[in-house]
């Protein structure tokens, strides 16, 4: 298609670029064209892009955890997953929380500065009282009151409370994520306790619309360059220089920090996704990083981190599909790694003492003032950090002033962090795609053969090797998925044992027919073939798969394709 050159990484980089260089001479340009704010102007078709992509967030999020949970519950396996989630996103954001307190000990970004940095501070600080009650933050208060967002000072009991939708088509009108995806989570565990007919046509049809939202997003990144020279242009025209110099300090520090955490995160994406060369790695993340940083909105990213570790890396769609929303919503990282070096800045430049017990109330302050961030954005993000400032004895009203001005510059980094630290321990949580062409198993389709007995035509032994319709059927499935077939025998195995080779085989084959329940941790595929037995009875021959496995779906859709064209029917079935 002659567009796909608008989905291109080169495309994307200059749609940056420009937009940049669009911020930077924003005044000139706009007093030459007579206009207020040129980057105030593109920044409209901007925010209709952001508005596109939110609009897909809530479906997808309610599908997407549902469908996901659904299909997990009906596992035997659902718990081990569950508790890999709970155990993986309790440890980022441990790992998280400490990095930011390395980093404000040792960094020091408000202890050393020189004395202008500290009299313009000052003068900033100082400037709310020129406006009678709180100055610059009051103004940005009443802004928070236009867009309806909530002014009052952050309550945990509040969090909690906000948790449990009263009213979900409240909780869906006002877009309260922690509401909403709570409502999915119970709504995805009731499904999977609903009876087979009725759990299988409720996963399939959420499971349909959370394609098409899919699609919707396919369609948008034909515009993402557009998209991105709006939006960039808006966001440094934002900046200003005076601030900058004053903080750069602290935006430095915070910076370095979200670099090495970076670097931590690639690392363990690229180990985990099993492809050789770690620059491929980086250009399927490519595009979920540019819209971080392009929106400063996590969950306007979901869909593009979905299709990245999903499709593109091929980590398993169902274990995706759970934690990224759920990481997302409840895993702000970039906030908790932000509010644990925001913590040390105001204790420094205040000088106050620090001993292990207030390193303690740090700890727990950022871990809970960042997970009680979910969902809000602007000066309901920033405020939480009274969490932590408030035990400490430290003042909140004044130096979030300070940290008002610089949001637009650090804003970006935090929503990278959210999204980037979200993809890692998603990567750790799911397993591999064995069918992903970039793997380093991929050449191979493993199966292992389950002889009960010779049983022309399908399948017998001749000179000692496997033979029949269905080696044929493996081998034309192997060709289609563009990799070798190896067989291994699976003899001694009987049928109902536990002790099937689930770690070293892709699927489960040898005449295995579908008339009891599939063994613990397998799922039968779509029949290949059907058999009489006695009494004019008719048997499916199916495969055998490890429970969520990746390749069910892929391999599932080649049997089809196979059934279709009647793949078998030049052999004759007895």
């Amino acid at each position: 298609m002659k567009s796909a050159f608008l989905k291109h990484p080169l495309a994307i980089l200059a749609g940056v670029a420009l937009g940049v260089l669009l911020g930077l001479y924003d005044a000139p340009l706009s007093a030459r064209l007579g206009i207020g704010s040129f980057a105030q102007i593109v920044a409209v078709p901007g925010q209709l892009y952001l508005f596109y992509l939110q609009m897909t967030v809530i479906p997808i999020i309610i599908t997407a955890i549902a469908s996901s949970l659904g299909r997990l519950m009906r596992s035997r396996s659902s718990a081990g997953l569950i508790k890999r989630i709970a155990m993986v996103l309790a440890l980022c954001v441990m790992v998280m929380a400490l990095t930011g307190m390395i980093l404000g000990i040792t960094g020091k970004p408000g202890a050393g500065l020189d004395e202008n940095t500290r009299s313009l501070l000052s003068k900033l600080i100082s400037s709310q009282d020129k406006e009678g009650t709180s100055g610059v933050l009051e103004i940005s208060l009443r802004a928070g009151r236009q867009i309806n967002l909530p002014v009052s000072g952050p309550s945990l009991g509040n969090f909690f409370r906000d948790l449990v939708p009263s009213n979900i088509f409240h909780a869906l009108t006002m877009g309260s994520t922690m509401a909403i995806v709570f409502f999915s989570i119970i709504f995805g565990v009731a499904i999977g306790i609903l009876k087979e007919e009725s759990a299988s046509l409720l996963i399939s049809l959420l499971s349909a619309i959370f394609e098409a939202f899919q699609k919707i997003i396919n369609w948008s990144l034909y515009l993402l360059p557009f998209g991105l020279v709006c939006l960039m242009a808006a966001q440094v025209a934002e900046m200003g220089p005076q601030i900058f110099m004053a903080m750069s300090k602290f935006i430095i520090l915070y910076t370095a920090g979200t670099v090495i955490i970076f670097i931590a995160a690639t690392a363990v994406i690229w180990f985990r996704s099993g492809i050789a060369n770690p620059f491929r790695v980086l250009g399927f993340l490519f595009e979920p990083i540019l819209l971080a940083f392009a929106t400063r909105n996590s969950m306007a990213v979901l869909p593009s981190a979905i299709t990245a570790l999903d499709k593109k890396m091929g980590f398993n769609s169902t274990s995706v599909n759970l934690t990224l929303p759920l990481g997302m919503t409840l895993g702000r990282f970039g906030n908790i790694f932000y509010f644990a070096v925001a913590a040390f800045f105001v204790a420094q430049i205040y000088n106050t003492p620090l001993g292990l017990i207030h390193y303690l109330i740090i700890f727990i302050g950022v871990i809970f003032g960042g997970t009680a961030t979910a969902g809000a954005t602007g000066i309901v993000t920033l405020s939480m950090i009274s969490i932590i400032l408030n035990p400490l004895g430290l003042p909140v009203e004044a130096v979030l002033v300070i940290f008002m001005a610089i949001d637009p510059i650090i804003d970006p980094f935090r929503t990278f962090l959210i999204v980037y630290v979200n993809m890692a321990a998603t990567s750790l949580i799911a397993s591999r795609d064995c069918t992903n062409p970039d793997t380093r198993e991929a050449a191979t389709l493993r199966v292992c053969v389950r002889e009960s007995r010779d049983r022309p035509p399908f399948l017998y032994r001749r000179d000692g090797t496997f033979q029949g319709l269905e080696i044929d059927l493996l081998g034309e499935m192997a060709r289609r998925l563009g990799r070798s077939l190896i067989l291994e025998d699976a003899a001694a195995l009987d049928y109902g044992e536990e002790r099937w080779p689930q770690g070293r085989a892709d699927l489960l084959a040898g005449l295995i027919v579908k008339d009891q329940e599939a063994p613990p941790g397998f799922v039968f595929s779509r029949p290949w073939a059907m058999v009489n037995g006695q009494q004019g009875t008719k048997k499916e021959l199916c495969f055998l798969l490890p429970a969520e496995s990746p390749a069910a779906a892929l391999i599932d859709g080649i049997l089809k394709t196979l059934n279709g064209e009647r793949f078998l029917k030049s052999r004759k079935i007895g």
